[in-house]
Parts: C-alpha cells; sequence; structure tokens
C-alpha cells in the first residue's frame, strides 16, 4: 500500500497548488493501529497523508463544513454514493469537489489488530499479499487473514472500487465479500423473533443509548442544518437535559425510528452510525431493515433528489386507497 499512499501524497498536492482549498483524506492517527481524518491547505501538508487499512471513516461528510471552497476528498467504495446523494439534495456543489477514489481491499477490525500485536508496537508499513493484510513492524511481520479479521460490513461489500470519481489511485481491488454470508442475516434474524422477544430485544439496544448524537454526526445522510430533535429545546437547555434524555427509553425509541425512516432511501451503507456508537447498538439493522422493505416496496431507492418516502406516483402502495 506504500505505493498507493505515494499517489494519494502526488495527487493532493497537485491538486492543492492548482486552486483546492482543502484537501480531505487521512493522516495516521495518535493511537495504535489508527488512522484519523486530515485537513491539508498547504501543497506541503500533503506528505502526511496516508491509506491503509486502518482509514475506515467516510469523510464525505466534513464537505458540508466547506460549502463555499474547492475541496477535494478521499472515498473509498462504499463512500463515494454519499457525495452523489449531497449534491442531488443540494447540499454540496458539486462543480468545486474533487472526488478521488481509492481501490478498497477492506478495512481491518481494529480491536482483532489489537489483540494480535505486543502493546505499543508501531505500525510501519501495512502490504496487501491477495487475501492478507501483513503489517510491518520493528518487532516483525504480523499477517491477518481479511476473511478473520475484516470489518464485518466490509465481508459483504461489493463496492470495492469507487465510481463516479474525478480521479482514481492505484490498481483495481478485488472483491473480499463472503459469497457465504446473506448481508441480510441480522435483520431476518431479528424478523423471525416472537413479537415479544423482538420488542424485548430492541428494549435492551435502545436501553443503552446515551442520546450522545454521534450516530447524527457521522452520517452523510443527516444532513440537516438544525435537527427535529433539538428544535424545541433552547440551545441553553440542551446540556441540562442530557441525563434525562438518556434514561428516557421511548425518546430513545423515538430518537432512533425517527433517524432511521430520515435516512431511508438515502443510506448509503457505510455503517459509520454503528462504528462510533460507544455502546453497541446495532443501527444497521434498522436500516438495513427499511432498505429491504424500500427494495420490496419500491424497487429500491429511486434516483434523484428525492427519496422513496418524500416522493410520489400513482402506482405507489397505497393502504388508504
Amino acid at each position: 500500500m506504500k505505493e498507493l499512499t505515494e499517489s494519494l501524497r502526488q495527487e493532493a498536492s497537485r491538486l492543492l497548488r492548482e486552486g483546492v482549498e482543502v484537501f480531505i483524506g487521512y493522516a495516521a492517527g495518535s493511537l495504535q493501529a489508527s488512522a484519523r481524518p486530515f485537513f491539508a491547505t498547504r501543497p506541503e501538508e500533503a506528505a502526511e497523508l496516508v491509506f491503509n487499512p486502518f482509514c475506515v471513516h467516510n469523510l464525505v461528510k466534513y464537505l458540508v463544513r466547506f460549502p463555499d471552497k474547492r475541496t477535494a476528498v478521499v472515498v473509498k467504495g462504499c463512500d463515494g454514493g454519499a457525495v452523489s446523494r449531497l449534491a442531488e439534495e443540494r447540499h454540496l456543489d458539486r462543480e468545486k469537489i474533487t472526488v478521488v477514489g481509492v481501490p478498497c481491499g477492506g478495512m481491518l477490525e481494529r480491536e482483532r489488530v489489537l489483540a494480535q500485536l505486543p502493546p505499543a508496537t508501531r505500525i510501519e508499513a501495512v502490504e496487501e499479499r491477495g487475501n492478507t493484510y501483513v503489517l510491518h513492524t520493528a518487532r516483525g511481520e504480523y499477517p491477518f487473514e481479511k476473511k478473520a479479521n475484516l470489518a464485518a460490513k466490509c465481508l459483504v461489500c461489493v463496492r470495492n472500487n469507487p465510481v463516479g470519481v474525478d480521479l482514481l489511485l492505484g490498481k483495481e481491488a478485488m472483491p473480499v465479500a463472503d459469497p457465504e454470508r446473506d448481508p441480510l442475516e441480522g435483520v431476518k434474524a431479528v424478523e423471525a423473533l416472537p413479537a415479544g422477544e423482538k420488542a424485548a430485544f430492541w428494549d435492551r439496544v435502545f436501553g443503552r443509548c446515551l442520546r450522545c448524537y454521534a450516530c447524527r454526526e457521522v452520517c452523510p445522510a443527516c444532513s440537516c442544518t438544525q435537527c427535529a430533535f433539538e428544535q424545541a429545546v433552547p440551545g441553553w437547555q440542551q446540556g441540562a437535559m442530557w441525563v434525562e434524555k438518556a434514561k428516557n427509553l421511548p425518546d430513545s425509541y423515538h430518537y432512533h425510528l425517527i433517524r432511521a425512516f430520515h435516512v431511508a432511501g438515502r443510506c448509503t451503507g457505510c455503517a459509520e452510525c454503528e462504528r462510533v456508537c460507544p455502546v453497541r447498538i446495532p443501527l444497521m439493522l434498522l436500516n438495513q431493515k427499511l432498505a429491504k422493505e424500500i427494495e420490496a416496496l419500491f424497487g429500491g431507492a429511486p434516483a434523484g433528489a428525492c427519496g422513496p418516502l418524500c416522493a410520489y406516483a400513482p402506482d405507489d402502495p397505497d393502504q388508504f386507497a
């Protein structure tokens, strides 16, 4: 992956010299086996950019912070759809954005890597050898077979190579999806539960919610200027209500179900909401369930700015007819 990182740095430096004001990519994280979002504004800062199997963040959400600047952003295959969606909804001016695509062989699950590395081991380089990532360190090489160590979302991902980008770097990545794994396995398992067990499952799940809104903040589909859940509460009261929010199960149900409907047909499946949740709520079960129903009712999300829940057609399923 050294060649891909070098190519990324060269292109970022060139773009910053040619008029791009902010280049959004990845840099090495301060923690072991991690990466972090990085914002380069000068050509010399491009030397800090990296790309490796710890660059899990979807960087597209950061584009809305720079509406008036010429920006460039690094996207993986699972991230790219968010750019199109935000542009279709007029949150972004696509003409001001340079989308830099990077082929992705899958992201390693950080917790599994840390469990197998000696403490404080510094990763010097990452090499991709077919179905294995090899981490080079001062203490030797540590191989991680993809099927056993990739993030769960990567094992069902078929979008390893980004499309619709302005610049594509590196060689085409081979698919990493496990053909024996059903991407809707979790959804079907919950659907099969008796009503009482299903209710108890969601009570346990939402009972953990802190209402920290991390899922909302990281989600590209959560692009409202002001969230509906804060419109009725003055800013000076929001902090005082934090403890009450975290202990109110009906409100947690309300928040998560309404948010799921807001992103229905607009979720691109990046699973960032689930990754950042501090209490490990399986949020993609909701998103995948709604995607499954939209596929059954409408044949998938329609093209264009409006999702299936705000579009109308005379032949829509309508139980009130």
